[in-house]
């Protein structure tokens, strides 16, 4: 038997701005369990999901009375039904409440009059009979109508989906999305909703009722595994050996390849995935890779009309101009761009990309005549941006914002059918991007424009699936120029030095004195209290916190980077007024990560700032953070958007430099490190790099080599 409680909502006390989650205060009429008998006419708290709340209505809430840490008693409400009035006075407070346009108290009078405890059968099921009651016309009469008959029926399918499994939330949101086709959804294919409830969730309720070799279930599976399995390695496409292996485990009987070779034979048929060799791709991965080749291609064939003499003579005025002398690498690159249509400028750190990318932009402004607002200086984050901004000395943006990224549609306003007017495309740190958002950037451009990628490919790839710049630089007809010297190194430097040695996968016995890095030798239980001295230093020499960065592999452990943030933040901020959001911590200054991307308030996933007010607003709490001026309120439901940063993973941190890093190498972390991955971390670091951790773990990161290669159409089909 299910507990409920009876009665009335008399307030409610919090609203989430994202979700139909509530927190309010409940009156108790009734109840099925004689423990909360004695709630019957008392006001309890509560919480729970749900949509329009009435408060002229009597509510049955499914769930359990619980004790929170700081609210003291409320119930938790599971699920919920709504329980219509039915005497005259209840019927003519629901009518008149305001839910209902056009009905006030005199003519919800006059109807609860007229048809007494009939009222709502006949607003359902014979509503034209209303138009004999005095102030009622036709559009009030169906307007009525038809709020009535669709939260009866919201009603009864958030009740019925909650039997399935579906949580309130899950039905709330689903109803918004579907409407009253929401049904005929689920009976037709109820895997159709896994764009909006987890697999699991879905797969979980399906077995309830099918059998596990359903074929509805197996067409799901075999799209659902190839999609997991591609962003779980970065690959575009899965070998169909490797996915049979996978299938095989989602039954408890025998799944035979014949069965499953039958299915991959009729989902190619439909064109919902693509076979290439003994490959198997998904449509959207199949479509977004073959449209950035086939665009590349379109972009690269446009000739260049600029004459090779002019272009030398305005390579040795801006060399006098500016008081620099290219060597013979940076001369070929600023060549090359500007000769090109399509170009990529690849180099590690300190090779002079940036100063290629200034050279280029004003030349190519003197010899094409082009304006500010005709050039695009993109990146993947923020950081990377402003980064970029401050080395060129223009106005650059990330990606997202370029394309304009509307959050409520997850689609880009930018696109085949609006494209940009900018006629050259500058694009930074290309080795972040994906297949998805590199397919959405050429969408947006016109493809007769000039389009410079530059990045390091010995960098970690993209988050998502796709090897975009590696395999860019080994397609056909494609021009590009790697940057191999250091010109950002002074005497006693290292740094630059390092990354090269781990690119090229050098073994490590010793390090000698640098004055730009050291290796603190330690075991993993001493990790932490290096790392607390060290910070000590930094808070001693009044080094800002921006200027510096603990980066580490993985979120648990006593080295990991929860714990790691916890230490600083007393460190740094210890003195603070601590507040729990959630299961973390915050205090006012603190340096936080977004870790969404966010158009609408200009700001993306990576981006830093601090947090400069926590407080109650008409009793919602709420958080102000401050990027870079930017100043962002989050409210209840958007906590999980930011979290500390005094410590960020290696990935979070590409496309960032910091002035001075600490890299924690702990040898519980040994399974986590690869080449890419700690090239990618030591390249963050400017001024200052202190490696602490195992030389061990160090020479066996810098040997494995797993990440180096994706599988990719591209790769394949050798374009």
């Amino acid at each position: 038997m299910k507990k409920y409680i009876l009665g009335s909502i008399r307030k409610i006390i919090f609203e989430s701005n994202s979700g139909p989650y509530k927190v309010g205060l409940f009156r108790v009429k009734d109840t099925n369990y004689s423990d909360y008998e004695e709630y019957i006419g008392k006001v309890i708290g509560f919480t729970g999901s749900f949509t329009d709340i009435n408060k002229e209505l009597d509510y049955v809430l499914y769930g359990e009375m619980v004790e929170h840490p700081k609210y003291g008693l409320q119930f938790s409400c599971e699920s919920y039904e709504l329980k219509e009035p039915s005497d005259e006075e209840s019927l003519i407070l629901y009518l008149s409440s305001g839910m209902f346009k056009g009905i006030g108290l005199k003519t919800a009078k006059n109807i609860v009059n007229t048809f007494k405890d009939k009222t709502i059968d006949i607003i359902k099921n014979d509503y034209d009979k209303l138009l004999i009651v005095s102030g009622m016309n036709v559009k009030k009469a169906t307007e009525l109508h038809n709020k009535i008959v669709d939260s009866t029926t919201n009603q009864d399918l958030i009740i019925e989906l909650n039997s399935y499994g579906f949580s309130v939330k899950e039905a709330i949101d689903l109803i918004t999305i579907y409407g009253n086709t929401l049904p005929k959804v689920i009976e037709n294919n109820i895997y159709d909703l896994t764009e909006y409830v987890s697999f699991d969730k879905v797969d979980s309720i399906f077995l309830k009722y099918n059998k596990e070799d359903h074929p509805n279930r197996i067409e799901a599976l075999i799209k659902h595994n190839i999609y997991n399995m591609c962003y779980e390695n970065g690959d575009t496409l899965i070998h169909i050996d490797e996915l049979f292996l996978r299938m095989k485990k989602c039954f408890s009987t025998n799944f035979t390849s014949s069965t499953f070779l039958s299915y991959i034979s009729k989902l190619i048929e439909q064109e919902i995935i693509f076979k290439i060799s003994d490959y198997i791709m998904l449509d959207s991965f199949y479509y977004a890779e073959t449209s950035i080749l086939r665009n590349i291609k379109v972009i690269n064939s446009v000739k260049n009309s600029i004459k090779d003499k002019k272009l030398n003579d305005l390579i040795l005025d801006y060399q006098k101009d500016y008081k620099i002398n290219f060597d013979v690498e940076q001369i070929e690159a600023i060549k090359g761009s500007i000769e090109n249509n399509f170009y990529i400028i690849t180099g590690g750190p300190g090779t002079g990309k940036t100063t290629i990318i200034k050279a280029v932009v004003n030349l190519l402004k003197k010899q094409e005549h082009i304006l500010d607002k005709d050039i695009a200086l993109l990146a993947p984050t923020g950081r990377s941006a402003k980064r970029m901004s401050e080395s060129v000395g223009m106005y650059a943006s990330t990606i997202h914002k370029f394309l304009k990224w509307n959050r409520e549609s997850e689609t880009f306003q930018v696109n085949e059918f609006s494209k940009s007017s900018e006629k050259i495309i500058i694009v930074d740190e290309a080795s972040m991007i994906d297949i998805f958002l590199f397919d959405s950037l050429l969408k947006g451009i016109h493809l007769n424009c000039k389009l410079i990628l530059i990045g390091d490919e010995n960098q970690l790839p993209s988050i998502g699936p796709g090897d975009v710049l590696y395999d860019l630089l080994r397609m056909n007809g494609i021009k590009s120029k790697c940057l191999t010297k250091i010109y950002r190194a002074k005497k006693g430097s290292y740094i630059n030095t390092l990354a090269k040695d781990i690119k090229d996968k050098k073994i490590f016995d010793k390090f000698d004195n640098y004055d730009d890095f050291k290796f603190i030798n330690s075991s993993d239980e001493d990790i932490m209290s290096y790392v607390n001295e060290i910070s000590k230093q930094i808070i001693k020499k009044k080094i800002s916190i921006d200027n510096y960065q603990i980066l580490a592999p993985m979120y648990k452990g006593i080295n990991g980077i929860d714990n790691l943030n916890n230490l600083m933040a007393e460190l740094f901020n210890g003195n603070s007024t601590k507040y729990q959001i959630g299961d973390k911590y915050y205090r006012v200054n603190d340096k936080v990560i977004q870790l969404v991307n966010d158009i609408d308030n200009n700001i993306f996933n990576g981006d830093i700032g601090y947090i400069k007010d926590i407080s109650y607003v008409d009793k919602k709490l709420t958080v102000t953070i401050d990027f870079m001026g930017n100043k962002v309120i989050y409210n209840q439901g958007e906590f999980d958007r930011f979290s500390l940063a005094y410590a960020i993973s290696i990935h979070k941190a590409q496309g960032s430099e910091y002035d001075n890093v600490v890299i924690v190498l702990a040898k519980s972390f040994k399974r986590m490190f690869y080449n890419k991955l700690i090239y990618t971390a030591v390249t963050r670091a400017k001024k200052s790099l202190i490696l602490i951790g195992d030389i061990n773990s160090l020479n066996s990161s810098v040997q494995t080599m797993y990440a180096e290669k994706r599988n990719t159409y591209s790769k394949l089909t050798n374009n």
